[in-house]
């Protein structure tokens, strides 16, 4: 009996030796050896099911043969389509492939997401705006920045800033997984589009963008911000990326972060923003160079909707009153500051803070990205004072090449209060207070008067006046216009009149060159001078010394003898607000009060009556200076009061190479000299800065020193017989016949001599008193104390 075990298998290599199906089992009659297992009962039925219609026998073989029809021919049946199965199997296979990619998917975000590590950040974007104030600490003198940014922490942030950016950019921000979905899709779908303008992201997705990664627009650089933001969300709390993104987002103008951009739109700190200011600058986040009215006047509709924007979002949010939103005007804009930061004379102070900050010890790198806060001595009412004096009488005519350089020190302190370092320091990099190396003439002449009082010298110590005064080696100096004074003239003239003949005779006769070059160097003029050695001439200003270092050592004459080193860096302060850096005053005492205190005399009487009178009118308190020239090339005039100590110098160098040239016809004066507009300068630029602070006098002279060369009074003829001579001894007839003299070079007088009455007593001169000449030798040049003078 044949056993049906179940189907043939197609194609196998026992397909001939195979069980018959059960279907053919039961043809056959033969018996099915797996019924009685339920689960084969199973198998068989939906076998005979299968098989139930097909209407075809199959024989032992497992060939299909077709049904015999009457005449015992088998007829041929096909099996009919079913549509639905191969649906099926369609669905089937799209579901198998779509969870395969789904599977695939996973397992590369997976991968993706724990290969993405968060990046360093950029090094820009990392960076903060370095700050220079004014000595008030608040006013903003300068900076130096890689991007000009300014962080701040978030509690320095008001609220209604706060409030104002998640309206504007992130409503949900508080409460988000810190992605958007939508946007992701919005932002791919513009990104095949070959659209760049994105919309839609989350504040946490901006702030990766911003923070860690490139502004491209490429499929790589959105999946990696996606895994960087969620990395992001997990490490950092939501103040944190708020403060961060606040800090690291472009608000035009070159502003980056919220404190710079308060600043360049509305000219304060953050911390003072109002909820319409605020959401004024939320506003340009989106796109700055289309909301701001000051770029193009058709933005303002723009920002218009856009403010109103923000505010009713504001509303919205529960942070605003309906009726705020909709009432609050546009506040008012700042226009665009279009000068640069180095543009015009403020320029200058900005380097010279650099070069004071490097000289401290700051590295290039901090000073630009490291976000200090430097406090600087320059008082922003006395600099525009400056400012204001040079541009109002800086001479127009023949002017080319014309330069000038301007220095104002505090006394005692070395605090550079004001500073002139040319016009504009794009134009010209060169600081003609600072850099410029000038030869100061007749300025020196106090070191010189300072170093006499300490010798000893009094005031009234009169030198030669006129000119020109031979040096021993056969030099000549000369007066101004080789003016004659007087043979002698006192140091009281000599400092009023500047006269150079004086000085000279006082330095190689009486003091001494070392002396004058001692009491320069103390006083503040630099050791290493280029001209500043110790000859007869030292007196007259050879030296070259820059308008900076003459205004710091007339400081000395005005602090009562004290110097302290030129500074302008008062203070540097961190981010945190540590501060890295405090300069202390570090004076000395180089002379004492009562030399100082005639020195003083002397000069307020140059600018009361001597070459500097101009400079004393309408400036309306005391003050005391001295002008300079040296051969045309230079001129000056420096001078202080018991506050401040100014200087100011002009040269030519009209082929730019270095060489002076004759400043006469400079601005229509046939003779260029400090009293003209150096002196009209100085003095335009105290009144203005000192404006409003008390009138201070000096303090009385001192009259220190004895007189060197005395002014001569008149001394009476001794009251005795005048001796008389004659040429023979020939007797001469006496009531007492005497015995005749022998003749010798000098008579001797005898008792016999007879007394002349003496003659009306002569009016006093400036010569001393000539003995009466006798029969010895004609006199002879000699040297002494002075040279004579003719």
């Amino acid at each position: 009996m044949t056993v049906c075990h179940g189907d043939r298998r197609a194609g196998s290599a026992q397909s001939r030796t195979s069980t018959p199906s059960p279907a053919i089992c039961r043809t056959l009659g033969i018996a099915n050896p797996l019924s009685g297992n339920p689960w084969n009962d199973t198998v068989t039925r939906r076998h005979e099911d299968r098989y139930a219609d097909d209407h075809t026998t199959v024989d032992v073989y497992g060939e299909q043969r077709g049904e015999r029809g009457p005449r015992g021919h088998r007829q041929a049946h096909r099996r009919p389509r079913r549509p639905r199965r191969r649906l099926r199997r369609f669905l089937l296979g799209c579901l198998f492939a779509f969870l395969g990619l789904a599977i695939l998917g996973v397992a590369a975000f997976v991968i993706g997401y724990a290969r993405t590590s968060v990046p360093d950040p950029n090094a820009m974007l990392d960076s903060n705006t370095t700050t220079i104030y004014y000595n008030d600490g608040r006013n903003i003198l300068g900076s130096f920045h890689a991007q000009n940014r300014i962080s701040v922490p978030l509690d320095q942030v008001p609220k209604n800033t706060q409030d104002a950016v998640i309206a504007a950019e992130n409503r949900s921000f508080w409460t988000d997984r810190g992605v958007s979905p939508s946007g992701i899709v919005r932002a791919a779908w513009n990104t095949a589009r070959g659209q760049n303008v994105q919309g839609g992201s989350t504040i946490t997705q901006q702030y990766v963008k911003n923070y860690y990664l490139t502004q491209e627009q490429t499929w790589t650089r959105k999946v990696k911000e996606l895994f960087i933001t969620l990395k992001v969300q997990r490490q950092l709390s939501k103040q944190e990326i708020l403060q961060n993104y606040l800090n690291t987002s472009y608000f035009g103008r070159g502003a980056w972060g919220i404190e710079t951009a308060s600043q360049a739109y509305f000219g304060k700190h953050v911390q003072e923003l109002k909820p319409p200011e605020s959401a004024v600058l939320a506003s340009l986040l989106r796109a700055p160079s289309i909301y701001d009215p000051a770029v193009d006047p058709t933005n303002r509709p723009r920002l218009e909707a856009r403010y109103h924007y923000v505010l009713g979002g504001m509303a919205k949010l529960g942070h605003l009153s309906t009726a705020q939103a909709a009432q609050e005007p546009l506040p008012k804009i700042k226009p665009i500051r279009k000068s640069s930061n180095y543009a015009g004379p403020g320029g200058y102070l900005v380097t010279q803070v650099r070069k004071e900050l490097v000289k401290l010890g700051y590295s290039e790198q901090q000073i630009e990205t490291g976000g200090l806060q430097v406090t600087t001595t320059v008082d922003a009412k006395a600099q525009r004072a400056m400012q204001h004096a040079f541009a109002k009488n800086f001479p127009k005519k023949n002017a080319k090449g014309v330069y000038a350089g301007g220095a104002a020190v505090r006394p005692g302190t070395g605090e550079v209060v004001a500073m002139y370092g040319g016009k504009d320091y794009i134009k010209r990099q060169f600081n003609d207070a600072t850099q410029a190396k000038l030869q100061p003439g007749s300025t020196f002449k106090s070191f010189a008067l300072a170093a006499a009082l300490e010798d000893g010298v009094s005031l009234r110590s009169r030198f030669a006046g006129n000119s020109p005064f031979e040096l021993d080696n056969g030099d000549e100096v000369r007066n101004e216009f080789n003016r004659d004074y007087g043979r002698y003239v006192d140091l009281m003239k000599a400092t009023r009149d500047s006269i150079n003949t004086a000085y000279v005779d006082l330095t190689v006769n009486k003091i001494g060159p070392p002396a004058v070059y001692d009491a320069a160097v103390r006083a503040g003029v630099p050791a290493n001078s280029p001209g500043l050695e110790k000859h007869a001439k030292i007196a007259l200003g050879f030296a070259s010394v820059s308008p900076m270092d003459m205004a710091n050592s007339y400081a000395t004459f005005a602090a009562e003898g004290r110097r302290a080193p030129w500074h302008l860096v008062d203070k540097v302060t961190a981010p945190g607000g540590n501060v890295l850096h405090e300069t202390k005053v570090q004076d000395k005492r180089e002379f004492s009060k009562p030399v100082v205190r005639d020195v003083d005399y002397a000069l307020q009487d140059v600018v009361k009556h001597g070459s500097a009178e101009e400079a004393a009118q309408n400036l309306g308190r005391p003050a005391a200076g001295k002008t300079g020239t040296h051969e045309d090339q230079t001129a000056w005039f420096v001078g202080y009061t018991p506050q401040l100590s100014a200087s100011v110098a002009f040269y030519k160098d009209a082929n730019g190479d270095g060489k002076k040239e004759s400043l006469d016809n400079v601005g229509g004066m046939n003779t260029f000299f400090g009293g003209g507009y150096p002196a009209r300068i100085w003095a335009q630029f105290m009144r203005e800065a000192l404006a409003g602070q008390p009138v201070r006098q000096f303090p009385p002279p001192a009259k220190l020193g004895k007189v060197v060369n005395p002014k001569p009074t008149f001394t009476p003829p001794p009251r005795q017989p005048r001796p008389t001579l004659t040429p023979t001894p020939t007797p001469t007839p006496t009531p007492t016949p005497t015995a005749t003299p022998t003749p010798t070079d000098t008579p001797t007088p005898t008792p016999t001599f007879t007394r002349k009455p003496p003659g009306p007593k002569p009016k006093p001169t400036n010569t001393l008193p000539i003995p009466t000449p006798t029969s010895s030798p004609s006199p002879t040049k000699t040297k002494g104390p002075h040279r004579p003078f003719p």
